[in-house]
């Protein structure tokens, strides 16, 4: 038996995905290390305590389980790779760390704002908001696509959404970013520390937004949600704030990494690009591979909420898991040659949608969301330009590199030349 495809022991399963995760050349390619754990098994109980889960079945298991959730405060948890206690506290408030009914009840709220027929019906305002962030990388013929359409196109989508103001709040971006730590078990504890005093920066900017938008109500969703709070209903004012934080964090944070992911793979494979310029019915299977192939989101955590029986055996609450959505999308039982990138993949009928937006009650809110604007982004980009390329100089001969976390994956930069 060749040694790639021989038995992972869990130690040896455990070492593989703590290379993958807590070094810089595991971040910026997991895909092979994925691939050794799926021949490896594809399945182990992790020496620290937890089961780890690499190929699509088994993920799509556990996430749309209804007995598997989110840690809850009483759960004693195994530390993780992370090598710090990240746990659920006594007072959480936010739809991605809860359970129903909590769960059920705050996404109930906001679930109206991100339904595929909205969605449909806001494509029109959705293109208008690209294009003038499209002229200034016309201007100019070149730029870094992260900074200059990766970012403040969905970050203007989302604040015409929720009614977060578009001038004036470049300072809240990088710390959006930095609050993504606490779902990365890449981070260190400098990194934890500096997301926890961003998470203090945006509580502030958030809480002053909502006592203006009290005194000046408007027709986007932020101004709902107030009136359901106001109206003594269902949202505390803990809630409010920390679901309209995750809402526009999350807004656009996705979105970028699929759209900056999306562009290199395009480039990567001009074969691809050009077949997409060729043939426009192509976009919606187009996003759904990027999702695929190279996932902005790479891992999730699941919790047993009670005793449950699976894959064999008795696990009892509280027993943990680690599903690797970015390896389940790799899964060579459930994608012919995956590991090529094909636009059309996805057009055809019974392919298996990936994971990347998770599933079951935690499936992504702004799924419908994020693949229509990366299909306007797409096309646009596609529309206005005819020479879309990395600009060899900007790069100084190196590959656009991935920013340094796991759980979301994304580029530092992506400069192109175009024309």
């Amino acid at each position: 038996m060749s040694t790639e495809t021989a038995p992972l022991t869990p130690t040896e399963a455990d070492g593989l995905l703590a290379s993958t995760i807590l070094t810089d050349e595991g971040r910026q390619d997991p895909y092979p290390a994925y691939a050794r754990l799926r021949a490896g098994g594809g399945r182990w109980v992790s020496d620290f305590g937890s089961m780890g889960l690499a190929g699509y079945q088994d993920c799509i298991e556990v996430l749309r389980h209804p007995k598997f959730g989110r840690p809850e405060p009483d759960m004693d948890l195994p530390e993780g790779l992370g090598g710090r206690d990240r746990r659920t506290g006594e007072n959480e408030v936010t739809m991605l760390f809860l359970n129903p009914p909590d769960h059920t009840r705050i996404r109930g709220l906001v679930s109206r704002a991100f339904t595929p027929r909205r969605v449909e019906e806001l494509r029109p305002q959705i293109a208008a908001l690209l294009d003038p962030v499209l002229d200034g990388l016309a201007d100019s013929g070149r730029g870094d696509v992260m900074t200059e359409l990766a970012i403040p196109f969905p970050v203007a989508v989302i604040s015409e959404l929720l009614g977060v103001p578009r001038e004036g709040n470049e300072h809240i971006r990088p710390l959006v970013h930095a609050i993504t730590a606490f779902i990365d078990p890449a981070a260190d504890d400098e990194t934890l520390d500096r997301a926890a005093v961003a998470g203090l920066e945006l509580f502030e900017y958030f809480s002053t937004l909502i006592d203006e938008k009290r005194a000046r109500p408007d027709d986007r969703l932020l101004s709902a949600l107030i009136e359901v709070e106001e109206a003594g209903e269902r949202l505390s004012f803990d809630e409010l704030l920390g679901n309209t934080l995750l809402l526009y964090a999350a807004g656009f944070e996705t979105t970028s990494n699929l759209i900056g992911n999306g562009l290199r793979l395009l480039l990567k494979h001009p074969d691809q690009m050009d077949r997409l310029r060729a043939d426009r019915s192509l976009l919606p299977s187009a996003m759904w591979e990027i999702l695929r192939a190279d996932s902005p989101v790479q891992l999730n955590n699941r919790v047993a909420l009670e005793e449950v029986e699976l894959f064999g055996r008795t696990f009892t609450r509280g027993s943990s898991f680690i599903v690797l959505q970015g390896s389940g999308n790799h899964d060579e039982a459930l994608y012919a040659d995956a590991e090529s990138f094909d636009v059309g993949r996805f057009a055809g009928p019974d392919v298996p949608p990936p994971l990347s937006f998770g599933w079951g009650a935690h499936h992504c809110l702004g799924a419908h969301l994020a693949r229509a604007e990366g299909e306007i982004a797409f096309g646009s980009l596609l529309d206005r330009f005819t020479r879309i390329e990395l600009d060899l100089d900007a790069l100084d001969g190196d590959a656009p590199r991935y920013r340094p976390s796991f759980t979301l994956r994304g580029l530092e930069a992506l400069p192109v030349q175009v024309g």
